[in-house]
């Protein structure tokens, strides 16, 4: 859909993307773009039981899943939750999660 026909149509959604976009643009690794593969870390289902990704999040704007700014800003602390308790400090994966975390204030979401 056209983003003026968005706007117009649905004011919420397209903030909603706006801010997506914003998550995104912090996200130079692109470590949070898609959901983790499960192919290549097969034991990720095993710590994180509820997986999200900005893909995911993208998906659910696009379908109207999100009621309020407060369920993005869930499901963007859930990806972040998940990042830190699956990666070791060490690793370039928890630091992208720290720095990612530490880039998005509650300014962003409101």
């Amino acid at each position: 859909m056209e983003a003026a026909t968005l706007l117009k149509l649905n004011p919420f959604q397209n903030f909603l993307l706006r801010v997506l976009e914003n998550l995104q643009a912090k996200d130079n690794g692109e470590i949070f773009a898609e959901p983790v593969d499960l192919e290549e870390v097969p034991d990720y289902m095993d710590v994180v039981k509820e997986p999200m990704d900005l893909s995911t999040m993208r998906h659910k704007i696009e379908n109207f899943r999100y009621q309020s700014v407060d369920d993005l800003q869930k499901d963007f602390n859930l990806m972040i939750a998940n990042c830190l308790a699956y990666n070791s400090k060490e690793t370039v994966f928890y630091r992208a999660g720290v720095r990612m975390r530490d880039q998005v204030n509650i300014w962003t979401f409101k």
